[in-house]
């Protein structure tokens, strides 16, 4: 099953309290094939994200609860369904439409929660990443090589992105001959000190 929800997150950090929202159902399984993902919607006041979540538990009694009460664009597909339940305002659930559709097709997205997730940390090779961690490809900023014995800090926090159907996780060179994560944990929001 596939859900989505376009709550106006404006950022990557609201996005991802709504994802824990939504998935707090979920036993605390690390084997359940869950797949979490923020996406990017574009058009209307501003760019903003919703999200997405693939799992085989059907979390669409509490995601509708959730959204009751709440200004939110939803979308829910089912397996098996000829289209999604829609619910919620127009220009929201455009978005959330746009991310379940992204999920369903694994084009684009940011992954957040994904089977082999809780495998990536400290010092790994490339390698590792992709036979352990459900990483399909690792690709450095700048067209840099990344070899199969390249080492990656993960820094125990990994964000990696789809693009056509695959897993990539995007690198930078750092201190000490090693790549780290191009996305931080803690990112410092645009302007925040003016």
């Amino acid at each position: 099953m596939i859900i989505a929800v376009d709550a106006n997150s404006r950022d990557a950090v609201e996005a991802e309290h709504l994802l824990h929202e939504l998935l707090s159902p979920l036993p605390g399984s690390v084997s359940m094939p869950v797949v979490a993902c923020t996406h990017v919607v574009s058009g209307g006041d501003r760019p903003h994200l919703a999200v997405s979540i693939s799992s085989t538990t059907d979390l669409s009694d509490h995601v509708r609860t959730w959204c009751a009460d709440r200004a939110v664009g939803s979308a829910i597909t089912h397996p098996g369904a000829s289209e999604p339940e829609l619910a919620g305002p127009s220009e929201l659930v455009r978005g959330a439409y746009l991310a379940a559709v992204e999920c369903a097709l694994g084009t684009t997205g940011r992954l957040v929660r994904w089977p082999g997730r809780e495998q990536a940390q400290g010092i790994l090779t490339a390698a590792e990443l992709r036979d352990r961690c459900g990483i399909d490809d690792v690709e450095a900023l700048g067209n840099l090589p990344v070899e199969d014995d390249s080492r990656i800090d993960t820094r125990d926090f990994v964000r990696p992105i789809r693009r056509a159907g695959r897993v990539v996780l995007q690198v930078q060179p750092a201190a000490g001959g090693v790549l780290i994560p191009f996305e931080p944990e803690h990112q410092q929001k645009c302007c925040a000190d003016h």
